[in-house]
């Protein structure tokens, strides 16, 4: 039994998409709300552009901004 369940444990472990942790950031020129991961803000924060999930790159807007929507590849 105990061979069974893990088995089953691990199947529905594999359907589970991995998700990554992400900051959303607002594009200043679309007002829109990215998703990206740290590795991406750390390779970009000399520049200031930033490349989202969805592969936009953007430039951040004021972090108090709400921004006008949410990139709808990001959230996938």
């Amino acid at each position: 039994m105990v061979g069974r369940h893990r088995r089953q444990v691990r199947a529905v472990q594999a359907r589970i998409p991995e998700q990554r942790p992400c900051i959303e950031v607002v594009d200043s020129l679309t007002q829109v709300t990215h998703r990206v991961t740290g590795d991406a803000l750390l390779a970009g924060r000399q520049a200031g552009q930033y490349k989202a999930l969805c592969g936009v790159r953007l430039l951040a807007a004021s972090l108090t901004d709400p921004g006008n929507g949410r990139c709808t590849a990001c959230v996938r």
